[in-house]
């Protein structure tokens, strides 16, 4: 099946969580025998089977009316509100002037992928119109055999961690307040911010930690920490952590924690294993 793969950035040099999962599912689907091209914008888009468009913020509307067969791979809440990663599903959302430009390029999905239940609730709560789209829930494909619980006394687990939580959309708010009324934990922030913004005393800023030491920096604590504002559609964080052996304390905004299945670290660590595969499986399956 020859497939366009279609990204703002390449996610063979590009990091982020759209772009982990992008690459693990592409490479996923080079196994399987599938001809596929990563079509970034500028570059020109040649027929194939089916297009997969992922996040495609820099892509003009006109752009979506040439596609042949396409499935719809929603990573955030783009194109259904400008607020991609915050959105606040207010009242006034069903009335926004994206949904009457987006709806029929939507509707024409041959399928469309959700990272969660909460995350697709999300979008059918503005967009009850695609409930009756085939559907697939894939979550963020974590390699559970880089994070686990290391079970070591070489790192003693004390305090919270939290993982750019700092980030408005992240559920700043939350936490600073969370932090503020349990002044008995001492709680570790990891990740870019402004961090000039007022702390509790019992809060530390570390900033930027690679990947390759973050399954330590979990095993060195207790639990971890993620209070969203607006609907997540994963937070691989959470799933990482808890792969980790930390303790999650969340709120109803987390994506990953709406699936049902989220309740053990071998079935956590079985299903995000296997995500790369099912995914493949059901775009082969629709497109049947």
């Amino acid at each position: 099946m020859r497939v366009a793969y279609i990204q703002d950035l390449d996610v063979f040099s590009q990091e982020g969580g759209a772009q982990q999962t992008d690459r693990t599912h592409f490479k996923e689907g080079i196994k399987r025998g599938h001809d596929i091209e990563m079509l970034v914008p500028g570059k020109q888009l040649s027929r194939g089977d089916v297009a997969i468009v992922s996040n495609a913020v820099s892509f003009p509307l006109e752009f979506f009316n040439t596609l042949g067969t396409y499935i719809w791979f929603a990573h955030d809440y783009f194109p259904i509100c400008k607020y991609r990663l915050f959105y606040p599903m207010a009242q006034e959302c069903g009335s926004c002037y994206l949904k009457e430009r987006w709806l029929p390029i939507l509707l024409k999905s041959k399928m469309v992928i959700w990272l969660s239940p909460l995350h697709r609730d999300s979008w059918l709560s503005l967009y009850p119109e695609l409930k009756d789209i085939p559907y697939h829930l894939s979550p963020s494909p974590v390699d559970p055999g880089l994070f686990n619980d290391l079970r070591s006394s070489v790192f003693p687990r004390k305090g919270i961690l939290s993982v750019e939580s700092l980030a408005p959309f992240k559920g700043r708010d939350y936490v600073v307040k969370w932090a503020a009324e349990h002044p008995e934990e001492h709680i570790t922030f990891i990740g870019g911010a402004d961090y000039n913004l007022p702390l509790p005393e019992n809060c530390e800023v570390v900033g930027y930690v690679p990947n390759s030491m973050m399954n330590e920096v979990y095993n060195r604590h207790e639990a971890f920490l993620h209070l969203p504002q607006s609907p997540s559609p994963f937070d691989r964080t959470c799933a990482e952590a808890y792969l980790a052996g930390c303790r999650i304390i969340g709120n109803d905004l987390i994506g990953a924690l709406s699936y049902p299945w989220f309740k053990s670290r071998e079935e956590v660590a079985d299903h995000l294993r296997r995500s790369p595969t099912e995914l493949w499986e059901a775009i082969e399956e629709v497109l049947r």
